[in-house]
């Protein structure tokens, strides 16, 4: 036996069998959330709530730099959505899903749309900001059957500012779950057009042989009718590069995104122009780091990446003999600075 503990599959159970979806009570919550009743209703309370919230604003993007206001729990609360979100994650979720999950990735995701010939991309716009406390609250109510006064103070604890928390460890499972119906409906699209679909977060993705433009509208309308936007809208074919969440599609590969691959370069640069055998080492861990993930991204088995493994090899070679060769130049000159305290002493005898 190796002796490796192997990892359970989180995901346990369906929704109407999750302890939300029977029919807790105030208590029955306090005892999940590890909390008690007052110290619950305590929390809820706005005025007593935003000592334990905090308000910044933080860069995001690559390439378009924007300012997003991010309002997320700390303390106390945060303990809060922490178990909620640990509740939560127990639920079974569609094959479409790939994130917030567990074991899956974004190559995960693109690798589900290789080797088709249309692509059809689009975004939620303003995702988490638009999904209202009203929303959230209908979901307990409509479809776990939670009782109002239960499904309100879950509402109050769950959500910042009447919407789910920007920043929040809670909000990517809470609105998937919310939202479930939506995504729902988009893939019985998909699937009577037998098409792929994927969602990452709040990015959809949809390919196959040929997409009518139908299909377009009638998802659009699906999602609007569930009172949110989509935006980002983009076709494309698989005679090119299509990338999906970052991650590069063409026919049956998968390629890395062209910020990797010129932070590569960069990091080449650097090791050739680095002086000193700290600096050559700092060069070479990163350099290690980002042909690791492009090598992840387009499999380790491919021909780029054992090309990939072969740089990566040539590399801890090269830093092993680098150890080696600055450990033999330090013995050499401590050597050397001994022949010469030992000169000096003789020189200085008196007879």
């Amino acid at each position: 036996m190796s002796g490796k503990v192997a990892r359970k599959n989180i995901e346990r159970y369906d929704i109407k069998r999750s302890p939300f979806s029977l029919h807790p009570t105030k208590r029955d919550l306090a005892v999940l959330l590890g909390e008690t009743v007052n110290d619950l209703k305590t929390l809820s309370i706005p005025s007593f709530k935003e000592q334990f919230v905090v308000r910044r604003q933080a860069e995001t993007g690559k390439k378009k730099k924007k300012l997003r206001d991010l309002v997320y729990p700390e303390s106390r609360l945060r303990g809060i959505h922490e178990r909620l979100k640990f509740h939560l994650n127990k639920v079974k979720q569609p094959s479409y899903l790939f994130s917030p999950r567990k074991n899956r990735s974004q190559r995960d995701n693109a690798e589900t749309h290789l080797d088709q010939d249309v692509y059809l991309t689009l975004d939620l716009k303003q995702f988490y900001p638009s999904t209202t406390a009203a929303m959230v609250r209908k979901w307990f109510q409509d479809e776990l059957g939670i009782y109002p006064d239960v499904a309100r103070l879950l509402t109050d604890l769950s959500t910042i500012d009447e919407k789910v928390s920007f920043g929040s460890p809670l909000t990517p499972v809470l609105c998937t779950l919310v939202h479930r119906k939506m995504f729902d409906e988009i893939a019985d699209v998909c699937d009577a057009y037998e098409l792929r679909y994927t969602l990452w977060v709040d990015d959809l993705t949809i390919s196959g042989r040929s997409i009518p433009a139908e299909i377009l509208d009638k998802i659009r309308q699906i999602i609007r009718n569930h009172g949110l936007k989509s935006h980002k809208i983009r076709f494309s074919t698989g005679r090119r590069p299509v990338f999906i969440t970052g991650i590069g599609v063409v026919g049956r590969k998968l390629i890395a995104p062209y910020t990797l691959n010129l932070k590569i370069q960069e990091c080449w640069a650097d090791y050739h122009a680095a002086n000193t055998v700290a600096e050559r080492d700092q060069c070479i861990q990163t350099l290690l780091a980002n042909l690791g993930t492009a090598r992840f991204i387009v499999g380790p088995k491919t021909a780029a990446g054992q090309k990939l493994s072969s740089e990566m090899n040539s590399l801890r070679q090269k830093k092993a003999k680098m150890y080696r060769e600055d450990a033999a130049e330090s013995l050499k000159r401590r050597t050397e600075a001994r022949s010469l305290i030992g000169s000096s002493q003789i020189a200085d005898v008196p007879f």
